[in-house]
């Protein structure tokens, strides 16, 4: 059955929103539902996550200019592109984020050489948020918060060890990944200044004792390929031994491992994301209990505890 016109020209007329009245236009922005901005998340926005569903923390910690976004925003192009380190990109809330990130490293930019905008230090601490699903578990999804944070707070660490313990990226999270600078490592007149830096941002972090006992803590070296040259032989030779000498300072208190990547190589020595697969999929394994942390049983003196124990291994 068709309707009169009439009925239907009074249903197409336009609204004039400048003659609602002010109860009317309060009840259409009543109606109005804020969608997420799909920036790069605060830490209300994670906390709201946490609160949602579990997901791991990961802090990026490095001076400026190491390449901490880069290599964040690398794993997101290499999904761009399909399965990356065997695993499936699911979800994400910061997909605004990712994008302003990465678009000065796509052609459309119009530089000639890829780069990565600088995070302010007013920006404060901001998180991406990435949900990855792994076809070979079924498809079980993990979701990670990746810290993001200018270089500058971290270089005051130095000197400053009790700030580490108001940082809630390094207090609360399960994996730290210590960002040694490959560019300066590779510069004779730099390399003693980013050692010591990332020297004494541990001491400082293990001083404090605001990291979680069963925290993982990982040193990724940045633009590796800058260290792969035949030119650079000591320079490789000195990452290596200051790599067994946080080690020594680290062993029997924290787990540690160490990483070779380069997120973006312009002259194309490596492979597109060298390495930053197996540290993607490092990021996505259990935790694990502290070195020297397990639990001893104590001395069973009472005849009660021989009683228990009798019938436990009965």
């Amino acid at each position: 059955m068709t309707e009169p016109l009439d009925d239907i020209d009074e249903l197409d007329e336009d609204l004039d929103v400048f003659e609602q009245s002010p109860e009317e236009v309060s009840q259409s922005l009543n109606a109005l539902r804020e969608l997420p901005q799909a920036t790069l998340l605060s830490v209300e926005d994670a906390d709201a996550l946490l609160r949602w569903r579990r997901a791991s923390i990961v802090a990026i910690i490095g001076e400026r200019n190491g390449g901490k976004t880069t290599l964040i925003s690398e794993i997101y192009a290499q999904f761009l592109k399909g399965q990356f380190a065997d695993l499936m990109f699911s979800h994400s809330l910061s997909l605004m984020g990712f994008e302003e990130k990465s678009f000065q490293s796509r052609s459309e930019s119009g530089l000639e050489v890829p780069d990565t905008p600088r995070t302010s230090a007013q920006e404060g601490l901001r998180f991406f948020h990435l949900q990855i699903a792994d076809p070979l578990s079924n498809l079980k999804k993990q979701d990670l918060l990746i810290s993001e944070r200018a270089g500058e707070t971290y270089k005051d660490i130095r000197d400053k060890p009790e700030i580490a313990a108001s940082l809630l990226e390094i207090t609360k999270s399960e994996i730290i990944a210590l960002i040694i600078d490959g560019e300066r490592v590779c510069n004779p007149r730099e390399r003693a200044e980013v050692f010591a830096s990332i020297r004494n941002i541990a001491r400082a972090l293990v001083e404090s004792e605001c990291i979680q006992p069963e925290a993982r803590i990982q040193l990724v070296t940045t633009k590796f390929d800058l260290l792969k040259g035949e030119t650079y032989p000591k320079a490789l030779e000195a990452l290596v031994n200051f790599e067994e000498a946080i080690l020594k300072i680290l062993e029997n208190r924290y787990h540690l491992s160490t990483y070779h990547v380069a997120a973006r190589d312009p002259k194309r020595r490596m492979g597109p994301a060298h390495g930053v697969a197996e540290l993607l999929r490092s990021w996505l394994q259990p935790k694990v209990a502290a070195p020297g942390s397990s639990l001893k049983i104590p001395a069973l003196v009472s005849e009660f505890d021989k009683l228990a124990l009798r019938r436990t291994s009965n």
